[in-house]
C-alpha cells in the first residue's frame, strides 16, 4: 500500500517526530525510542490519517545520524506494515548525498521521497531544477518537492515547479509558504496548481494553519507537524472529509478548532515544542522549550494543552 501517483497524495500526512531516549545527557548520541514511536504511530493510524512521513524536518532529519535516518525509515515501514502509505524524508543540500540516501531507502522499499531544495548553498533556479531532475533520473523514485524558504533561504519559483512537474517521477509539492489570499505567494501557488493539473502533479500544504486554504486553492492534502498530536490529526482528517463532502462551513470551524494545537507546536521553532509534547530530548543544537527565552511559560502552555485537549499524550508526560 504505497503511493505511486499524484492521485494518491490526498489527505493528512503527519510528519512524524522522532522520539529519543534520555540516554545521553549531552544530547549528542541519544538513541531512538522505538517503543514510544510505536505508540505514536498506532495513535495516528487510529484517528484515520492517510499516511505518515518519517524523518522530515519534524523528525530531526538534520541531526540524526545517517544510520539512524535509515533505521527509523525502515522501522516505520515495517511497523506500519501497509496500514497507511509512507513518504520518506530524504532531503539534503547535496545532490549526490540525496541520491545516495534515496538509493539506500529504495533497498528497504519503493516509497515516495520528500526532498528539500538546497539549503545553505542556495542554488539558483536552474540549480534547483537540475537537482530534482538528477534525483529522478539517477534513482527513478517518486519525488515530492519541498518548498520551504523559511528554512532554506531559497524559494522555488512557479516556473521551476511547473517544469519539474513535467517529469513523471515528480508527483507533488509540499508548499510551506504564505499562500492564503492576500499573502505573498498566493498567486504563485494558484498558478502552479492551475498549470500542473494535467501533469500528474498535486500540491500539499506545509502550513498547518492554512489547510483549508490549500484545499480551496485546489491542493489535495497536508503534511503536518501539528498532526503528531492525535487530537489535532483527527481534526485535520475531519476537515479533509468535510471538504470532500462540500461541508465548507464545517471546514472553517475545524480549521479554527486546530488553532490551539498549531500555535503550541509552533510556539518555538519546530520540532522543539514536540520534544515537550512527547517528553523527548532533542539533538543539539536544538534545546528543550524550557531552555529557550521565556521557556517556563511556553512549557506550562504545552502542559496545559495536553491536560485539557491532548489527553492521549498524558502517557508520555505523566
Amino acid at each position: 500500500m504505497q503511493i505511486t501517483s499524484s492521485s494518491q497524495l490526498r489527505g493528512v500526512f503527519p510528519a512524524i517526530f522522532t522520539p529519543l531516549k534520555n540516554d545521553d545527557p549531552r544530547c549528542l548520541y541519544n538513541s531512538i525510542d522505538y517503543e514510544k514511536a510505536k505508540k505514536m504511530i498506532d495513535d495516528l493510524i487510529a484517528v484515520g490519517v492517510h499516511g505518515v512521513v518519517p524523518v522530515g524536518t519534524t523528525g530531526q532529519s538534520s541531526t540524526l545520524s545517517h544510520a539512524q535516518h535509515l533505521d527509523f525509515i525502515k522501522f516505520t515501514l515495517e511497523y506500519v506494515n501497509g496500514r497507511v502509505p509512507v513518504i520518506a524524508g530524504a532531503g539534503s543540500n547535496s545532490t549526490r548525498e540525496t541520491v545516495e540516501m534515496i538509493k539506500e531507502i529504495q533497498k528497504i522499499a519503493e516509497v515516495p521521497m520528500l526532498c528539500v531544495t538546497g539549503y545553505y548553498n542556495i542554488p539558483p533556479q536552474e540549480g534547483i531544477y537540475a537537482h530534482f531532475k538528477a534525483l529522478s533520473s539517477e534513482t527513478g523514485a517518486k519525488i515530492v518537492l519541498y518548498n520551504v524558504p523559511g528554512r532554506t533561504a531559497n524559494y522555488m519559483h512557479p516556473s521551476t515547479v511547473i517544469r519539474l512537474a513535467e517529469d513523471e517521477n515528480i508527483i507533488g509539492l509540499k508548499q510551506a509558504v504564505e499562500f492564503r489570499i492576500g499573502e505573498k505567494y498566493c498567486e504563485d501557488t494558484k498558478l502552479i496548481i492551475e498549470q500542473t493539473k494535467n501533469l500528474g502533479f498535486t500540491m500539499l500544504s506545509g502550513e498547518d494553519n492554512s489547510f483549508i486554504d490549500m484545499l480551496e486553492h485546489g491542493g489535495t492534502g497536508l503534511i503536518s507537524a501539528s498532526a503528531n498530536i492525535p487530537e489535532c490529526a483527527k481534526i485535520f482528517v475531519d476537515l479533509f472529509n468535510a471538504f470532500e463532502k462540500k461541508e465548507f462551513d464545517k471546514c472553517d470551524l475545524l480549521q479554527d478548532e486546530a488553532r490551539d494545537y498549531v500555535e503550541a507546536v509552533f510556539c518555538r521553532k519546530n520540532p522543539i515544542p514536540l520534544g515537550t509534547f512527547f517528553n523527548s530530548p532533542l539533538m543539539l543544537p536544538l534545546v528543550s522549550v524550557k531552555d529557550t527565552e521565556r521557556g517556563d511559560e511556553a512549557e506550562l502552555r504545552i502542559q496545559k494543552l495536553i491536560k485539557e485537549k491532548a489527553k492521549s499524550l498524558l502517557k508520555y508526560v505523566s
